[in-house]
Order: C-alpha cells, then structure tokens, then sequence
C-alpha cells in the first residue's frame, strides 16, 4: 500500500489488530469461510494454490506493504489460495466490515485499492501466458526479470532478489521442472546475466536477462548468439539411404568367371581297385 496517502495509510494501520507469524506459518488456507484481510507490515509471505492431484502449486510472492486475503473481504466467499510466511512475518488483521467501510470513506485509498487487485489480475495472467511458452531458458529469464521488478534490491555485484527461492519454487513459477531449472541457470550464469547464491539469484546484468526474456521492449534474443547459451539441438538430419546392393551373378553366367559353371552331377562312389593276384596262387584247401 505504498501508494496510499500517509493519512490514509495510518487509518488502515490502526483499523488492524497485530499478528505476528513465524517461518512456516499459515495466514490464510485455501477454501478457508474466514474474510479478513491482512496488511503486511514486515517479512514475506508465499501464496499457494491445490492442485487436483494434492500438489501445492507457488503462485505468487507477498512482501511487506502488500495485502493478502482482500478478495474474500469484498466478496465474502472462501479463501481462494494459502498463504504461508516464509520468514517472521508482522500483519495487521482488518475484518471485511471494516476493510469496506474504510474503501468507501476514503474513495482514493479505494483506487489504489482497486488498482492493487487488477494488477495482481494481469499478472496472474501474464504469469500463465509466459509459463507456457518459450524454451527453459527464456521461461526463467521472464520469470527472474518479473521478480527482480518488485523484490529486487541493490548488492555490490548487481540486483539481488531479495525473497528466498529454491529451485522448486523458481520452477513453479517458470512453469518448468527442477532439472530444467538448473540447466536454465547455467545457461544464464554463462551468458553472464545472473549469479546465484544459496536460495537466491543475483542478477548482474538486467539487459541481458531482458534481452532473454523478450520482455519489456526489449526484442527477443536469438539464443544462439548470445555468449554462454548453447544452441538448442534440432532435430537429426535423415540418414542417408545405403545404394541397392547389385544381384549376385548367376552360376551360369559365362562373365561370373571360372567358377561359375554348373557343378556336374555327382554319380555313382567308383568302385574299389582289385587286390594283386598272389604269386604262389591261391590257397588249396587241405584235409
């Protein structure tokens, strides 16, 4: 609510009762009949949505002077996704009575209110458009440069994210899996856009990572030419075709050679020579 008037902004303070949560807290659960909405006044929050299959999809990142939950408190139906702090979070607790008598009292803080929604809207939108489309590499870049617009703060060596993220929550967000994940940072390591650290990424160059990404104005970058990206693998050209192998020649092909003739049929075994006749004769045959 950086965008509020200070007068307005110390209304809404002081309408809210304070709660504090720790790591790993739940503020608000999915499908939940509570309708109050939460002003974060310190730490970060991540927001959940189920899957069909049980899975729990990251859909989006809360940080201090956001709202959460504001929805339920215009419409009054069940909470729509979880919200869960990922470090020690301070909240001011607003009940959807007074959340609304507050909007219509003060039409401005209803704008920013009311433009506060409608951009969450088009990024959620924006957010499935670029999850869908593009190679790995270009996902996680659109990804990181959406990030570092809002969460981003300035470290020596560049933009540093300032929300932590592990691979698994960088590929719900990119639409793409853990090992893709990993792949997609060395690339962008290599190309020298980003750096990281333990659960979180530096970015050392915003116009290469934009560049990437095709994001913003920038055009879309060919990939290939681009320091450190490896040229995507095509497809496997054909093999070529082996030439017809040439008949064997016929046996009675005279231009075979000369072992080409007919084998002659074999005939009778030819018989035995006759033993030598015996000098003395033969044997008379005695009594």
């Amino acid at each position: 609510m950086a965008n509020l008037a200070a007068d307005d902004r110390e209304a809404l303070i002081g309408l809210g009762r304070v709660v504090a949560y720790g790591v790993g807290e739940t503020l608000i659960r999915e499908g939940g009949p509570e309708t109050t909405a939460l002003l974060i006044t310190s730490g970060c929050v991540k927001v959940f949505g189920g899957a069909e299959d049980g899975a729990t999809v990251l859909l989006a990142l809360r940080v201090h002077g956001e709202i959460v939950g504001e929805i339920s408190a215009l419409d009054g139906q069940p909470r729509s996704a979880t919200v869960v702090a990922v470090r020690p979070t301070a909240t001011r607790v607003l009940t959807a009575a007074a959340f609304r008598t507050f909007l219509r009292e003060s039409p401005t803080a209803a704008e920013v209110v009311q433009r506060s929604v409608a951009g969450k809207l088009r990024g959620a939108t924006r957010h499935r458009i670029d999850s869908s489309s593009g190679t790995a590499t270009v996902r996680l870049a659109r990804t990181l440069d959406n990030l570092v617009r809002s969460y981003a703060r300035a470290v020596p060596d560049g933009l540093r994210i300032d929300v932590p993220l592990s691979h698994a929550d960088l590929a719900a967000l990119a639409g793409i899996s853990d090992a893709s994940v990993q792949r997609a940072l060395r690339s962008l390591r290599a190309a020298g856009a980003v750096a990281t650290k333990y659960r979180g990424v530096v970015v050392r160059e915003p116009g290469i990572l934009r560049a990437i990404a095709g994001q913003s104005g920038w055009p879309a970058a060919d990939e290939s030419l681009l320091p450190g990206i490896p040229t995507p693998r095509g497809p496997r050209p054909p093999r070529p075709k082996r030439p017809p192998l040439e008949p064997r020649p016929s046996r009675t092909d005279p231009a075979a050679g000369p072992y080409s003739a007919p084998l002659a049929p074999r005939g009778p075994a030819p018989a035995a020579p006759a033993a030598p006749p015996d000098e003395d004769g033969p044997l008379s045959e005695t009594g």
